[in-house]
């Protein structure tokens, strides 16, 4: 008996999750929310990203796409590209969709990852697929752009020169 005791406690479900970390989580969103939207509090940036970055910490997705786009716009705090594409990951990987589509934009645009056209159209097509209409209205221009072929170059006029001669008077 005791033996099957041990054998069930080690094969058992690890513990969930805090409930008070991620209610606090939801909280400190909702909380962000306000902030970013001066709405019942005074509009403060730094506050939001503060509070979003508690929730991110807890594990809250919605924190993380929601600080992702503060880092990238520079709002609240020092823009930083690369913190903001990792954060859209992390947010794409826990099943925010509207990371996907803000992912697919710095892909696309080389913005703390290299550029990335192709990625950037399986970003967007995940999005439309789960319904963003931002995502397909970035796909079908995307799409657009990389099927248009390149606008031929047009030699440029002859620059006209000037000359060091001396012209004479007309007649």
């Amino acid at each position: 008996m005791l033996l099957l005791a041990l054998m069930t406690g080690a094969c058992a479900a690890p513990p969930p999750p805090n409930t008070a970390d991620i209610d606090s989580g939801h909280f400190d969103v909702r909380l962000a929310r306000m902030y970013l939207d001066g709405n019942g509090v005074p509009r403060d940036e730094t506050k939001a990203a503060y509070l979003l970055s508690n929730a991110s910490a807890v594990g809250d997705v919605d924190a993380k796409e929601m600080l992702a786009r503060l880092y990238a716009e520079g709002r609240g705090l020092k823009r930083d590209d690369e913190l903001a594409t990792s954060l859209f990951r992390t947010a794409v990987d826990g099943g925010n969709v509207a990371a996907l589509t803000d992912l697919g934009r710095m892909v696309e645009t080389g913005r703390g990852t290299p550029p990335d056209p192709e990625s950037a159209l399986e970003f967007y097509e995940r999005g439309m697929d789960a319904g963003d209409p931002a995502a397909r209205e970035n796909y079908q221009r995307l799409k657009k752009s990389l099927e248009t072929p390149p606008a031929k170059s047009v030699p440029a006029a002859a620059t006209p020169q000037i000359s060091s001669e001396k012209l004479a008077a007309p007649d």
